[in-house]
């Protein structure tokens, strides 16, 4: 799992203001443990800044992950959504964005910080969430993604950094639309699960059918359904 983004206070250490980090992405990998093998990702919430609401003005809610482009942030009860994270854009590949003092290291993110403290950390993903920076306000969702059939493959090499934009590696993604790997029938629920993204493969029932079959040998391949669904919340 790679963790969401790192929430900050930069009133120091006896201020009561806080603010929420954001989720981790969860993944299925083949043959590497590593970004560019993931074929499921489900992606995570941003963090918020909700210390202070005045009647039915939200003050800042993270946006949701979960869904193949994730949901911006609130500030002041106000929705942002320049930056949402998709199938080839967002934060970086993996990691949500963590808070930092004079804004964001990505020139695509908010590039000058608002307010001291309370400042939430973005939700990881297939690409990571944008923080927003903004002491009264909350960040941005990562993205879902599976292989199947429709799956936007980012071309070339991909680059992926840590939460604060320090580079990682890059390289391109490892499987194609032609490799066997693909999946169907993927569905997508937005927003309904707290915590980190959360990833459910329900096993409906086995197929079994001969593949091979003669006089004096008799084989069997055993192929399995199962749904998956990805559930996340801010």
């Amino acid at each position: 799992m790679v963790k969401g983004g790192y929430a900050t206070n930069y009133k120091g250490a006896g201020n009561n203001d806080g603010a929420g980090s954001g989720g981790g992405q969860t993944a299925v990998k083949f043959l590497s443990n590593d970004l560019w093998h993931r074929v499921i990702v489900a992606g995570a919430g941003g963090g918020s800044d909700d210390e202070y609401t005045s009647g039915t003005k939200n003050d800042g809610s993270g946006g949701s992950g979960g869904d193949f482009t994730a949901q911006g942030y609130w500030i002041n009860g106000i929705l942002n959504s320049d930056r949402l994270a998709n199938s080839t854009f967002g934060f970086t590949f993996g990691s949500g964005e963590s808070a930092q003092k004079d804004g964001s290291k990505n020139s695509k993110g908010v590039q000058s910080g608002s307010g001291y403290s309370d400042r939430p950390g973005a939700g990881s993903g297939w690409f990571g969430g944008f923080a927003g920076h903004n002491g009264d306000g909350g960040s941005g969702g990562g993205s879902s993604w599976a292989l199947s059939k429709n799956a936007i493959i980012p071309q070339g090499n991909i680059t992926a950094t840590d939460s604060f934009y320090n580079l990682n590696d890059s390289r391109p993604y490892s499987f194609s639309l032609d490799d066997g790997y693909l999946f169907s029938d993927v569905k997508t629920y937005p927003g309904i699960w707290e915590g980190n993204g959360r990833l459910v493969i329900t096993i409906l029932d086995s197929i079994i059918y001969p593949s091979c079959v003669s006089i004096n040998c008799s084989h069997f391949s055993y192929f399995l359904l199962f749904i998956l669904f990805f559930e996340t919340h801010s």
